[in-house]
């Protein structure tokens, strides 16, 4: 079974030459890809159908509209696996902090009012093709828990773009692997905006809150499209993080191929995040002590609200008291390894601490 280039084109009618190329090269690396089995070209041609549905439901929405620009951001990233997530969800108690819904992702429009039952349909649907994305993959919710009304990082939107690491989280990819680490993201942040602007009719948050950590490779072309945008960036061991990295490629490729190649893994998860911390030097270079803040992540799952008393300074808001109280218990409630332990050993990559220092570790470290 192949996927039909033609057939997703026909879907949308905005069809812009950065798109095409992305589209066309992400199709050929899946259609040569004879080691993706049944569930794999079920998932990517759902995700790929469903990405330019709503690509050309945006694309015909914001036309010719004159929407005001989106509350500015504030972004956490970092390397994957090293505490991202846990920051984002404990930053999303606060409610001036608003970020997309995982539902809101996969089925932005039409617009609907807050609340409604449309709203609940949409809900339930998108909650059903996550349980069968768990059966797939059984231990999805140990690598990453996704519901419906979850908090999602907008990685996850930026597939309709045809440019995202989603993609290569799937399968092997290397062709498109290679384009994604050489390619301007600049048209990618201007569909995203328009998403957060036709999110915004819903209400309009003091901040945005983005996280992705692919974000760390994107700071010249995000700090275009968003002027005002402040970042987050968190440091943990990469030795943890990049093995961890590897296990969740290793679990998603189990659910989706006949055959995985682990040392392929290792190498490609090097390859990947050492091209972004290289890029990720050259954009800090673009901010300072007032755009940025850098967080160890020990100090961080030691004291999770000191890190955050930190973080309100920086964005120069008052930490009150009910929103410490909000974020007390959702840490009480929300204990590492709650959905189960992720296991991972270094050696099952081919990689070592050598290989980490040299090219990820020496080279990613707070300023």
């Amino acid at each position: 079974m192949k996927i039909s280039k033609e057939k997703l084109l026909n879907k949308t009618t905005s069809h812009e030459p950065e798109f095409i190329e992305a589209l066309e090269l992400l199709v050929d690396d899946i259609n040569a890809n004879k080691e993706i089995n049944m569930f794999g070209i079920i998932a990517f041609m759902h995700q790929l159908h469903n990405r330019m549905n709503v690509r050309e439901k945006i694309y015909k929405f914001a036309a010719n509209k004159d929407m005001p620009d989106p509350a500015a951001p504030i972004i956490v990233t970092g390397l994957p696996r090293s505490g991202t997530t846990f920051l984002f969800d404990i930053l999303c108690n606060d409610e001036d902090h608003r970020s997309p819904l995982y539902w809101e992702i996969t089925r932005p429009l039409p617009w609907l009012e807050k609340g409604s039952w449309r709203e609940s349909l949409r809900i339930f649907a998108t909650d059903a093709e996550l349980r069968f994305a768990r059966l797939v993959v059984p231990m999805l919710d140990t690598m990453h828990k996704l519901r419906a009304l979850s908090p999602e990082e907008c990685e996850q939107f930026n597939t309709v773009t045809a440019k995202s690491v989603v993609y290569i989280y799937m399968s092997h990819l290397p062709n498109y692997k290679k384009f994604l680490m050489e390619t301007d993201f600049t048209n990618v942040f201007e569909w995203h905006k328009k998403f957060f602007q036709i999110l915004e009719l819903s209400g309009r948050p003091t901040n945005w809150l983005f996280k992705d950590p692919s974000h760390i490779e994107h700071i010249p072309e995000i700090l275009k499209i968003y002027p005002k945008a402040r970042f987050i960036h968190i440091f943990r061991d990469p030795i943890k993080s990049i093995t961890s990295t590897c296990s969740l490629t290793e679990k998603l490729w189990n659910g989706l191929c006949n055959q995985i190649d682990r040392e392929l893994i290792g190498k490609q998860t090097i390859e990947f995040w050492e091209n972004a911390i290289l890029k990720n030097k050259e954009g800090r270079t673009l901010l300072d002590s007032t755009t940025n803040l850098d967080i160890d992540y020990a100090d961080f799952i030691k004291d999770p609200i000191a890190t955050m008393e930190n973080i309100y300074d920086f964005i120069d808001k008052p930490f009150e008291e009910s929103i410490k109280t909000k974020m007390e218990f959702y840490i009480k409630n929300h204990k590492k390894h709650k959905h189960g332990k992720h296991h991972y050993e270094l050696k099952d990559y081919g990689l070592t601490e050598e290989i980490i220092e040299d090219r990820i570790a020496s080279k990613w470290q707070i300023n």
